[in-house]
């Protein structure tokens, strides 16, 4: 597919979401937007890695603008199958193609909005993030930057969430629950994606550790746990 198709496709996405919508319902054309929005998924997510990590080390940054595309095309490709299985349960009438095609676009609206706040991003990274200094201001930092990467994912998330359920409102069979099938999509996300960014790990980075591709204890405890019983609290409390 030429770079004027990719850009089509993309641009309809922004611009005239209803006309996109309408082409993925009717099947149209599915292989190349899923091109597209593959190739702009790797690019921005690439740029937005690149930036996350670079408070740490222009090493972890290029470490990170390769993990955190495949972060985030993993984690859409892992939950694709059981999206499809249900649509497919729920009476949807999706096909497995449209099922790629609407879980794809959401993590491209992801990834414009992720690309919307690299300034702030950066600005958090190399203007606010100290990257030298006492031990305890080292930790204060690198746990403020990594619940403030937190949020705006997660707010980058919810707008391709709100692009998701208009798409499945869209495309769905009429008389079909939508809604039921957008929140186990949902869940589905959730789950797999908050324990992929622990097995990636490192992203932003920590002071303490040596700078590694991926961490030796990658495979041991998960998300939720790290960041309810060692991030929070330390940044509730200021410190230890």
């Amino acid at each position: 597919m030429n770079h004027s198709i990719m850009r089509h496709s993309i641009f309809e996405l922004l611009k005239d979401r209803s006309s996109f919508w309408d082409r993925i319902a009717g099947s149209q054309n599915l292989t190349g937007v899923v091109a597209a929005l593959l190739g702009f998924i790797l690019l921005s997510s690439a740029a937005y890695g690149a930036v996350l990590a670079g408070w740490r080390s222009p090493l972890l940054s290029l470490y990170v603008a390769f993990k955190f595309p495949l972060f985030l095309v993993g984690t859409t490709s892992l939950v694709m199958l059981l999206n499809w299985m249900c649509a497919t349960s729920a009476g949807s009438g999706l096909t497995f193609r449209q099922v790629v095609v609407i879980t794809y676009t959401a993590m491209g609206v992801t990834c414009w909005v992720l690309l919307s706040l690299l300034p702030v991003t950066a600005f958090f990274a190399f203007m606010v993030a100290p990257s030298n200094g006492p031990p305890v201001e080292l930790r204060l930092a690198h746990n403020c930057l990594l619940l403030t990467h937190i949020a705006l994912i997660a707010m980058a998330g919810g707008a391709g969430n709100a692009a998701l359920r208009q798409g499945l409102a869209k495309a769905v069979r009429p008389g079909c629950s939508a809604r039921l099938i957008y929140w186990s999509w949902i869940a589905s996300f959730a789950l797999v994606g908050c324990q992929l960014s622990w097995m990636l790990r490192p992203f932003v980075g920590s002071p303490f550790y040596p700078v590694a591709f991926l961490r030796p204890d990658a495979l041991q405890r998960n998300f939720f746990e790290f960041v309810l019983t060692e991030v929070l609290p330390y940044v509730l409390r200021g410190g230890p």
